[in-house]
């Protein structure tokens, strides 16, 4: 029975992994979100970007790998800064 447990919560961890939300510092026009999206799916282990110009956020889904530090990093080499606001 436990192997099982164990065999579920894997596939669940490697289905869902994580989602973070971010806030986006430095966005100045809609072209600024694509830059910054494009940054984050270079991470590897991100599966999915979302970037709010708006709201200046960025809700990005991926594995157990990824670390908010890779994620910061990305975004600071394209000329923005990342803040976490959620980690799921």
């Amino acid at each position: 029975m436990g192997r099982i447990t164990l065999g579920l919560l894997v596939l669940a961890t490697l289905t869902y992994g994580q989602t973070w939300t971010l806030r986006i510092g430095g966005m100045h026009c809609i072209a600024c979100t694509l830059a910054v999206k494009k940054a984050l799916l270079s991470v590897p282990g991100v599966k999915e970007a979302k970037v709010n110009f708006k709201k200046e956020t960025a809700t990005v889904t991926t594995d157990e790998s990824v670390t908010l530090r890779s994620l910061q990093d990305a975004v600071s080499q394209t000329g923005y800064s990342a803040m976490p606001l959620t980690q799921k």
